[in-house]
């Protein structure tokens, strides 16, 4: 059996003010138009996602909520709290830890999490800039069966890309 997995740093945010804890940051104008195109770029993908997990702050939820509304199958939306702030280790507990029911599966947080993740799947290094997503596929029946240097990339993409 296989899983999928996208994994998606959120769009462009505000920058930290003295008036915002950085939970609170919000995505700027460039970054919910980069979240709309994303979501439209994920829905040609050949597969759909069963569930989003997504960080709680501010950013990765407006993320979600718009990529979300430009697909034709809507999954489930988790929350994940773990995800806001994780390291390496927790991104790797995090989705031994995802139910097994879910083949497709996407994470919306932050970097540089993301991107430790994706390299611990695949051994390559890759770009998270705002809005980056791949699509990482994984020859394992159960999540929990995930480990180093099983991943296969199957898509890299970010909104401008040429």
């Amino acid at each position: 059996m296989v899983k999928n997995i996208l994994l998606i740093r959120h769009a462009e945010a505000e920058f930290v003010s003295g008036q915002k804890r950085d939970f609170e940051r919000m995505l700027t104008n460039n970054g919910c138009n980069q979240a709309t195109i994303l979501g439209t770029y994920i829905n040609k993908l050949p597969i759909h996602m069963d569930a989003i997990y997504m960080s709680p702050a501010y950013r990765t939820l407006e993320t979600t909520k718009l990529l979300v509304e430009q697909l034709d199958v809507v999954p489930r939306l988790m929350d994940a709290e773990e995800l806001y702030e994780a390291t390496e280790n927790l991104m790797k507990a995090f989705v031994r830890r995802v139910d097994p029911m879910f083949k497709n599966i996407a994470i919306v947080a932050h970097n540089p999490s993301i991107a430790q993740y994706f390299a611990y799947l695949t051994m390559s290094v890759r770009d998270f800039s705002p809005a980056t997503c791949t699509w990482v596929e994984l020859s394992v029946d159960v999540w929990n069966a995930v480990s180093s240097n099983m991943g296969i990339e199957k898509d890299y993409y970010y909104p401008g890309m040429a």
